[in-house]
């Protein structure tokens, strides 16, 4: 039986976030924890949909398993992050219209770092919802693969999840944050105090600039 592998994984995954609750969002920084949330609680309000196959649906374990993958999609904690750090939709979206930030995680570091219960995974897209089938696979299993789909029009956010248990995954390794991005819009009073609380973690800071329809930062060679 062939298998499927993956030799490519990106070097850094980036979490798009807004200063409306900035001291909160230092904190995770400064105490290394990522904080996932119940997937009823992400902004798609088709998250976790799923359909039945007919072979599943005339099994006698049916309404048993459709609970079970319901039962454990409620337990399961979502953090969502994009392989990219510069989309113009994104900041607009998630970093409340330019007046926020970006965090660059180094992917290689967490993986090290969080326990071995948590698992990483990239999103895929379609237009269709999930369908299980008559399947061994246990109910957990089940359950992230059903958040592992999105519909296509969400494609543009080239979005990874951490799977784990709901509240905060520490990390701890201040290594495993590489840089934050600050958005165009920001306010001079946040971007003091990023500058003040991260400065003694000696992460890079890198301010936007916008030329024309294009974003840049600076010295952002790597």
């Amino acid at each position: 039986m062939a298998t499927i592998e993956s030799y490519v994984q990106p070097r850094r995954l980036y979490r798009y976030r807004s200063t409306a609750n900035l001291d909160r969002e230092l904190d995770s920084i400064i105490k290394g924890y990522l904080y996932c949330s119940p997937y009823m609680k992400l902004n798609d309000p088709m998250e976790g949909i799923f359909t039945s196959s007919s072979l599943l649906r005339k099994s006698a374990k049916y309404r048993d398993i459709r609970n079970a993958i319901r039962d454990n999609k409620a337990r399961t904690g979502v953090c969502s992050f994009s392989e990219v750090y510069d989309h113009e939709l994104m900041w607009a979206h998630y970093s409340n219209q330019f007046t926020g930030f970006c965090v660059a995680y180094s992917l290689a570091r967490l993986l090290k770092a969080v326990g071995d219960n948590i698992s990483f995974v990239r999103m895929y897209y379609d237009e269709t919802v999930p369908t299980v089938y008559r399947t061994s696979k246990d109910p957990t299993q089940l359950a992230k693969m059903v958040l592992s789909y999105k519909n296509y029009r969400w494609l543009y956010e080239r979005e990874w999840r951490m799977f784990a248990g709901l509240g905060k995954v520490y990390y701890r390794d201040p290594e495993c944050v590489t840089k934050v991005y600050l958005g165009s819009r920001m306010a001079d009073a946040d971007k003091e105090k990023i500058g003040k609380v991260l400065g003694p973690l000696e992460i890079a800071i890198k301010p936007m600039t916008i030329d024309k329809y294009f974003i840049s930062f600076e010295d952002e060679a790597d």
